[in-house]
């Protein structure tokens, strides 16, 4: 009786019995998947070695550049920034900043305010080479603040104040001594 209550159960299903059912879900090898309407993730495909030696060497490049980068930008970096110290000395003897401050000191102590003032001047066109040099490794105030300290110092000169020189000379100095640090 079992017997045709299945085969009556399988005539009402269209003529499928309910074992076919659970054939469908199995494939070729027997092995249970549930259809969940997900298409199947691709495998990673791994790159082709053809030579053993050029293939690690791929692989190895493909992990050490992405590091690599931005160790040599920040290396770069830290350089370029610490160059100043090196930037800021004279190449000639028109740029030497510091030559032409000791000058113009020497000037001004001495009381020869026309020297002092031609002293002054080569001194800002000293700086004015020296600034484009470093702009990059510098605080802006730095050059700002010794800019200032020339044309106060150049002010000085003109009105014949010697404290008022020395203290210039004196602030100049410190701003040329702190660029760079």
């Amino acid at each position: 009786m079992t017997n045709s209550n299945s085969q009556q159960n399988a005539q009402s299903n269209g003529g499928h019995s309910s074992n076919s059912h659970s054939e469908k879900s199995r494939d070729d090898h027997g092995e249970n998947h549930q259809s969940n309407n997900q298409p199947a993730k691709p495998e990673k495909q791994k790159p082709e070695v053809k030579s053993k030696p050029w293939g690690y060497v791929y692989i190895m490049s493909k992990r050490i550049i992405p590091l690599a980068i931005p160790i040599i930008v920040l290396i770069s970096f830290s350089v370029i920034l610490n160059l100043t110290l090196y930037l800021k000395g004279p190449k000639e003897r028109e740029d030497d900043v510091l030559l032409h401050l000791e000058l113009a000191q020497n000037s001004i102590v001495a009381e020869n305010w026309t020297e002092a003032i031609t002293h002054i001047e080569n001194t800002e066109k000293a700086w004015d080479m020296i600034i484009p040099r470093i702009q990059i490794g510098v605080a802006k105030d730095d050059i700002v603040n010794l800019t200032l300290s020339l044309v106060r110092l150049k002010a000085s000169i003109k009105s014949m104040d010697k404290p008022g020189c020395m203290r210039e000379l004196a602030e100049s100095f410190l701003y040329w001594d702190e660029i760079g640090k």
